[in-house]
């Protein structure tokens, strides 16, 4: 994503009826909600957005730092899954202002956002078992780098090391290995919703931490 599409999409925001999700940056509790108004500057620098969600949501989220996940309209009016962080103030009952909304990233070609991190694998196949690490996470897959890599098309069973301790199982199918570079590309066929709220908590983290690092 280059930064005219980073601005274009700070100014026009998710379409009005869009679904997004919503996690608290201090817990891995998912909500959803929907956008009803998105209202920025010129330039996309201030951002402040209304969205619905139930009274439960309101009142868990309010005076929180959120991230906000989204995903493209049919007529493309969003990038998918573009992820941004914002505070959310409770409005009304059954809706929240985001204010400070911030792009932390967008995904143009693939079906979540991913982020760049070295954590620790383990994998284990019919073949034998072997230790990686990352080279970028998403909730749908992963990039591994190691020694010895599973075959392409080969389904793996593979663990993870995140932060603060959590580790996460998940069965994949190897989509292609470059054996010049040592990597391997892995899909989740097979995880659990604890497994997956966690690596995109990851995610999101990394990202956030990025950001503040720029």
């Amino acid at each position: 994503m280059n930064g005219a599409q980073g601005s274009l999409l700070m100014t026009e925001g998710p379409a009005v009826d869009t679904m997004v999700t919503l996690m608290p940056t201090s817990s891995a509790t998912v909500h959803t909600a929907t956008v009803r108004s998105w209202t920025a500057s010129a330039a996309g620098l201030v951002v402040t957005s209304y969205v619905s969600a139930t009274p439960e949501s309101v009142a868990a989220l309010d005076g929180q730092r959120v991230w906000v996940s989204t995903e493209a309209q049919e007529d493309g009016s969003v990038v998918p899954h573009a992820v941004f962080q914002a505070v959310a103030q409770a409005h009304r009952d059954d809706e929240l202002a985001l204010t400070g909304v911030m792009l932390l990233a967008a995904e143009t070609r693939r079906g979540a956002v991913r982020a760049t991190t070295s954590v620790p694998a383990h994998l284990s196949t019919p073949t034998g078992d072997s230790d990686a690490v990352t080279v970028d996470i998403s909730r749908t897959g992963v990039r591994l780098e190691g020694r010895l890599l599973p075959r392409a098309h080969e389904e793996v069973d593979l663990s993870l090391d995140l932060q603060e301790g959590v580790e996460v199982r998940a069965r994949g199918e190897v989509l292609r290995v470059d054996e010049s570079t040592g990597e391997a590309v892995v899909r989740f066929v097979s995880l659990d919703r604890d497994a997956a709220d966690a690596l995109e908590r990851s995610v999101l983290i990394e990202l956030a931490r990025q950001n503040r690092d720029d």
